[in-house]
Order: structure tokens, then C-alpha cells, then sequence
């Protein structure tokens, strides 16, 4: 299996504190490699992180989780997918964000305070 790059951030994380970045590898190791865990495949766990990623804008990581989750049997449309939901979930946050803002429109428009 080829090794995957260590994003700048994670590098910096273990220069900066090396113990910082232990904890982290250690929670990661944790949560994908824990035989409790396993409610969810490394590949499915991997394909979330893509998402998060993606959503988070975080193209490091995104491209991280995604040389993960191929190196897990991901294909290319399982990746493309995890992207389009996480696409949705971002579009779905920003109506939510937007609820009282749309409400506030139409009542306005429903007692003609734009006429």
C-alpha cells in the first residue's frame, strides 16, 4: 500500500508540538482502526472525511481523505458522491441559515411593506 503524504498542517502540528500531534494520530487510529468501531468500514469512515472535509473547506485534508479512502477500495464515484452529499448538507445549512431572513420576506410582502 503507498504512503500517504502528511498535510503541511499535520507536519506543522508535529514541529510545533510533537505531542499535540501524537494525541491526534493516536484519536485517528482510534476511531479507524478500533475493532469496536466498525459500525461503519474504514472505506465509509474515510468517504465521511471527505465530506466534513469538503464542507469544512479543507482542500489538505479532502485530498488526504481521498487518497485514504481509494487506498480503502473507494471508487471514483463513491469519492464524487461524498462530495455532491456534502455539497447538499452546505446548501441545506445555508437555507436553514437563511429561514428567518425568507420568513421576515414574506411576511413583509404579505402586509405590502414592499408596494
Amino acid at each position: 500500500m503507498p504512503t500517504i503524504d502528511v498535510p503541511a498542517a499535520v507536519r506543522d502540528l508535529q514541529e510545533a508540538s510533537p505531542e499535540g500531534a501524537q494525541t491526534y494520530m493516536v484519536h485517528k487510529a482510534a476511531i479507524l482502526e478500533n475493532p469496536q468501531l466498525q459500525a461503519l468500514s474504514t472505506k465509509e469512515k474515510l468517504l465521511v472525511g471527505i465530506g466534513v472535509a469538503a464542507a469544512l473547506q479543507s482542500s489538505d485534508c479532502a485530498l488526504m481523505w481521498t487518497k485514504m479512502a481509494r487506498q480503502a477500495g473507494a471508487s471514483k464515484d463513491e469519492v464524487a458522491e461524498a462530495i455532491l452529499v456534502a455539497r447538499l448538507m452546505m446548501m441545506a445549512v445555508v437555507n436553514s441559515a437563511a429561514a428567518d431572513a425568507f420568513a421576515w420576506l414574506n411576511q413583509e410582502e404579505g402586509t405590502g411593506g414592499d408596494q
